[in-house]
């Protein structure tokens, strides 16, 4: 198969889309199956980071960087929308993904889509104006492009068929994977290194994502100030980018006493978790849900809500709360870390959880699609 992937939005810090295209082309390469890839990138794409390990024998991956910087959205789309439909052609390749929620419509090929949520079209107040007003308008035309619609979870596969119920027979749903990175032992000399550089208490609640107000994080910072009168020594780091929404947000967040990171490379993400008391995640809603995942395979519990995908994810490994209840998050914050049986059992089976989600997997059943698409328009 020759297959083309559209990873233009590879750029800049990557967050959960973005991660999740790039350990898809790694899964695909790891599992060195008889797959030629062309995958499309802009000129900022850092190459090396798909240089790993041993070359794969049966697996062929071509970069093909288009003059184009993706840092400016609208030239992007352009080159999306206008040009790749002549690259695909150009190419002669048999099939095109895109992975990042939106189709290329004048695609001559065979297109499958990648859609992560809709919540442009469900919770249009959760999404940053420009992404509400691109995908309300591309997603439903997306969906009728797409031969096949791949969603990580059956939360997002029941929202898509409840708005576009002709739609349903393309929808899979094939789970993401975790980096391997996550499943690691810690390097010690590391995280020493990491506690000393930025000086990390000794007992603390951890929060990985986007600053943006689907994540829910003024909950979390209330659940944080109740949590503090019930122990002391206590405290919280945020690692996560300023996305969008309230930019005071995180001014409020170190006037609380909370240490806020930014964004940090998964080495030093994996020395946080190593050194975190538990994972707080209580999301208004996620259509997967990386970080919880990751948490549990490096083994410490994880305190998450109860919306979206999170149950279908997490299953029995995680504490689940209502996401705007404080009494409830301090609570289950506070029993995670003080309550030690409990502690061993949600770690037991958050490792065992986190083994059942591989990337190679991950990229084995897309391209099971990619071959059933294919057979269906030979």
């Amino acid at each position: 198969m020759r297959i083309g992937i559209n990873a233009l939005g590879l750029w800049g810090k990557f967050s959960g889309v973005e991660r999740s295209t790039l350990n898809l082309i790694k899964g695909m390469l790891k599992a060195d199956m008889p797959i030629e890839l062309v995958a499309y990138v802009p000129i900022e794409f850092d190459s090396s980071l798909l240089t790993f390990g041993t070359t794969p024998k049966q697996c062929k991956l071509k970069l093909k960087k288009l003059g184009i910087a993706s840092r400016f959205r609208i030239l992007r789309i352009i080159c999306e929308q206008a040009f790749l439909p002549l690259k695909v052609t150009t190419d002669r390749l048999q099939l095109l993904h895109c992975p990042s929620y939106i189709a290329v419509l004048g695609s001559p090929l065979p297109v499958v889509l990648s859609l992560y949520d809709i919540l442009a079209i469900t919770h249009p107040e959760w999404c940053r104006t420009a992404n509400r007003i691109h995908y309300r308008f591309m997603l439903p035309l997306s969906i009728k492009k797409a031969k096949r619609i791949i969603v990580p979870s059956e939360s997002v596969k029941r929202s898509v068929i409840s708005l576009f119920p002709h739609a349903e027979r393309k929808v899979e749903v094939i789970p993401l994977g975790i980096d391997e990175i996550f499943f690691e032992p810690p390097n010690e000399s590391v995280v020493r290194h990491i506690q000393s550089k930025f000086g990390l208490p000794k007992r603390f609640i951890l929060f990985v994502g986007n600053i943006e107000p689907k994540k829910n994080l003024p909950t979390l910072l209330e659940a944080y100030e109740v949590l503090k009168k019930m122990m002391d020594g206590i405290g919280l780091v945020i690692v996560g980018m300023p996305a969008w929404g309230d930019g005071k947000l995180v001014e409020r967040a170190k006037s609380s006493g909370a240490l806020c990171l930014g964004y940090v490379s998964d080495a030093i993400l994996r020395a946080l978790y190593s050194l975190a008391s538990v994972l707080a995640f209580p999301s208004l809603y996620e259509g997967f849900g990386l970080p919880p995942l990751e948490a549990m395979a490096v083994g410490i519990p994880v305190v998450a809500s109860n919306a979206g995908a999170l149950p279908e994810v997490l299953g029995d490994a995680a504490i689940l709360v209502e996401p705007n209840s404080v009494t409830h998050l301090a609570e289950a914050l506070y029993k995670a870390i003080t309550d030690e049986a409990l502690r061993a059992k949600l770690i037991e089976k958050g490792k065992a959880r986190a083994h059942s989600f591989s990337w190679v997997e991950t990229a084995r059943r897309v391209a099971r699609v990619y071959e059933h698409v294919l057979k269906e328009c030979a």
